[in-house]
C-alpha cells in the first residue's frame, strides 16, 4: 500500500497527539498513586498516635488511682513510646504526655481532681 505525501502529514500529529495523551495519563496515575501514598501514611500515622494516647491514658490512669505515678518517665510500647511530667497544685494533678511515632508526636494534657481521682480536664495537641 502506497502512502502519500497528504497521509504521512497526517500522521505524525495524530501520533504525537496519541502520544501526549498517554503520557498525561501515565503522569496523572503517578500523581493519584502519590497522593493515596500520603493521605495512607498521615492516616496510618494518626491512628498509631491514638492508639498510644489510649495506651498511655490507661496506664496514667491506673497509676494516679493505685497512687504508684512517678513525677516523671516513660512508657515503651512495641510502636512507639510516651514519656509524662506531673505537676500537683491545690488538690489537683496535672499530666503532660507526649505520644511519639517514628518522627511525629503529639503532646497532651489531663488534670485529675486528688480527691476523686477523676479526670476534670482534657486537651487534646496542646503542641507549641
Amino acid at each position: 500500500m502506497k502512502v502519500s505525501h497528504n497521509q504521512r502529514g497526517f500522521m505524525l500529529p495524530l501520533t504525537m497527539i496519541f502520544s501526549l495523551m498517554s503520557l498525561v495519563l501515565v503522569l496523572h496515575a503517578i500523581l493519584l498513586l502519590d497522593s493515596d501514598r500520603s493521605f495512607f501514611h498521615s492516616a496510618y500515622t494518626d491512628f498509631q498516635l491514638r492508639q498510644l494516647r489510649e495506651n498511655t491514658l490507661s496506664e496514667i490512669d491506673q497509676s494516679v488511682r493505685g497512687k504508684t505515678l512517678p513525677e516523671r518517665g516513660s512508657f515503651v510500647y512495641d510502636t512507639g513510646t510516651a514519656a509524662f511530667t506531673t505537676s500537683e497544685t491545690e488538690g489537683k494533678l496535672e499530666v503532660k504526655f507526649t505520644v511519639s511515632f517514628g518522627t511525629d508526636s503529639e503532646t497532651d494534657k489531663i488534670v485529675y481532681d486528688l480527691n476523686g481521682k477523676d479526670i476534670i480536664g482534657w486537651q487534646e495537641r496542646i503542641d507549641p
